[in-house]
């Protein structure tokens, strides 16, 4: 069997693949057209999915079941028992794992049946079975066709999805091996035993997944073989498969291109979609990957992708976070006046506080709220140094000795109203002072807090005197903002707890209502 360069083109993507995986691949393959075993699978009805969750609640007798159901005890009990012959229940009246899984998809299997479907085989050396059947090729409109690509028309007539598609060829061989290949057997028996199993069981698991998505319940671990990368040559038959000999060939294989779509995830993964419409295929991404490491053409297709879904990925979070700045002022606004529409310093910082606050359970979350409340009160105490200076008698004192300073601020803290002056802040700078003098307002929190306690000392309506009546803890509050700010820094950062940065905003607001005072 020589690979013709022309061949048909099929496809058995679902509309919602195409939509999201809009990076298409072609790949060749062998389709066979053979008889094969199928496990058809029968809805369980109301009465049948009331038993089951009745069971496995622990309500198993028929008398139970009928006092709260109210139905008929003859009709629970013969409910009971068509559930027990079908080995849904046991003889104890428990779910067994036919029956967990019947409650979880709303289907049962019955007894297998044969029908006529397409296995598809690799052209490669191996000859691997791809591990899904379909029971009839659905062929794609080619619109153009080159050696490398097809430009190809899916959807339906009405709604034409045109889409590019790199074509992946097999990996290139000797010649020797390339003789061999062109006249790979037809798959064995076994072969195709095991990829009716594989398809079985890939597509129970994606009515699982759907079912999960639809009742939002979480999700169980897929069956072992549910994404197998292929079916080899030498797969032996599953002891349980019925009636081996009626496995036939109906035709001569038919060469096909068979059409894949991969996205590319918001973290920059090739996310391949199986092309057969049932979940995960690790053989599809091993051919994807291949293609990928020997086509430039998809490569570069690959590298755009990414770009594009990163610029994409960019330009959702501008819009959400556009909005979300645009409903932020719009609440300040509420809470603080129109005046801290004008105090840009003060707006622009309490921004910054609540989109932090919005980050919700990021690890670096309540760190940014922590930063930014901390800068409004570094804010707020520099134009407080500047506008109420100490008396210079004052600071002339505490330039005589550190000792003498830390006690006057200590004082001076208690005297105003504060609880405590943590050691961060008992100290003056000689850097400080003098830019006070200077009336430069470019001083850190710790040198600034310190000059501000010793103004109030002396001054009766000093504004940090109201700050202290409403929060006397004030001061430690704004030592350990400082810590919480740099824990992650200090290898200290741990699950952000949403109570703590409501705490950070609550010190904000202090400090954003004091500086719009200020003006």
């Amino acid at each position: 069997m020589s690979f013709p360069g022309n061949m048909r083109v099929v496809q058995f993507t679902a509309p919602d693949i195409r939509r999201d995986g809009r990076l298409c691949v072609v790949f060749p393959a062998w389709a066979h057209r053979v008889t094969a075993p199928v496990m058809p699978r029968r809805g369980i009805d109301l009465f049948e999915r009331v038993i089951l969750g009745l069971s496995q609640a622990g309500v198993r007798e028929p008398e139970r079941i009928a006092a709260r159901t109210n139905l008929h005890v003859r009709l629970c009990a013969y409910i009971v028992e068509q559930a027990t012959q079908r080995k849904l229940l046991d003889k104890q009246g428990e779910l067994t794992l036919l029956g967990r899984q019947a409650l979880r998809t709303g289907s049962v299997a019955e007894e297998t049946t044969w029908s006529v479907r397409y296995v598809f085989q690799s052209p490669e050396e191996t000859g691997e079975l791809w591990p899904r059947t379909a029971d009839a090729l659905i062929d794609a409109y080619v619109l153009r066709r080159t050696s490398q690509n097809v430009r190809l028309q899916l959807g339906t007539p009405g709604h034409p999805d045109v889409i590019d598609a790199v074509i992946i060829k097999p990996p290139p061989t000797s010649p020797e091996s390339a003789q061999r290949r062109s006249y790979l057997g037809r798959p064995t028996i076994a072969q195709i035993v095991e990829v009716a199993r594989l398809d079985r069981v890939a597509r129970e698991a994606e009515r699982v997944r759907a079912f999960e998505r639809r009742e939002r319940l979480a999700s169980v671990a897929a069956p072992e073989d549910a994404s197998a990368s292929g079916v080899p040559r030498t797969a032996s038959a599953v002891a349980e498969a019925p009636e081996l000999h009626r496995v036939a060939f109906v035709d001569d294989p038919e060469p096909v291109l068979i059409v894949g779509f991969a996205e590319i995830g918001a973290d920059g993964a090739l996310i391949p979609h199986d092309p057969f419409g049932a979940g995960s295929n690790a053989m599809f991404r091993e051919l994807l990957e291949h293609g990928i490491r020997v086509n430039e053409d998809l490569a570069d297709r690959v590298q755009r992708a990414a770009r594009q879904e990163t610029a994409d990925v960019q330009r959702r979070f501008n819009e959400a976070e556009a909005d979300a700045r645009a409903l932020i002022e719009s609440k300040l606004t509420t809470e603080f006046g129109r005046e801290i529409r004008g105090h840009g310093d003060a707006f622009g910082l309490m921004i910054e506080v609540d989109l932090a606050l919005l980050r919700g359970s990021q690890p670096d979350a309540l760190e940014r709220v922590a930063q930014a409340s901390y800068r409004l009160h570094e804010e707020y105490f520099r134009r407080l140094a500047v506008a109420y200076p100490p008396r210079p008698d004052r600071l002339l004192a505490t330039a005589r000795s550190a000792e003498l300073a830390k006690a006057l601020i200590v004082e001076a803290g208690n005297r105003i109203g504060f609880d405590t002056v943590p050691e961060l802040f008992t100290r003056l700078s000689n850097d400080a002072v003098n830019g006070v003098r200077r009336r430069q307002g470019n001083l850190y929190l710790k040198d600034a807090a310190p000059l501000c306690v010793v103004a109030a000392h002396d001054d009766g309506d000093h504004p940090l005197r109201r700050m202290a009546a409403e929060r006397p803890d004030l001061l430690t509050a704004l030592a350990t903002l400082g810590r919480l700010r740099n824990r992650g820094a200090h290898g200290g950062r741990d699950a952000p707890a949403t109570r703590d940065a409501q705490w950070c905003r609550e010190l904000a607001a202090i400090a954003a209502r004091g500086l719009i005072a200020l003006r």
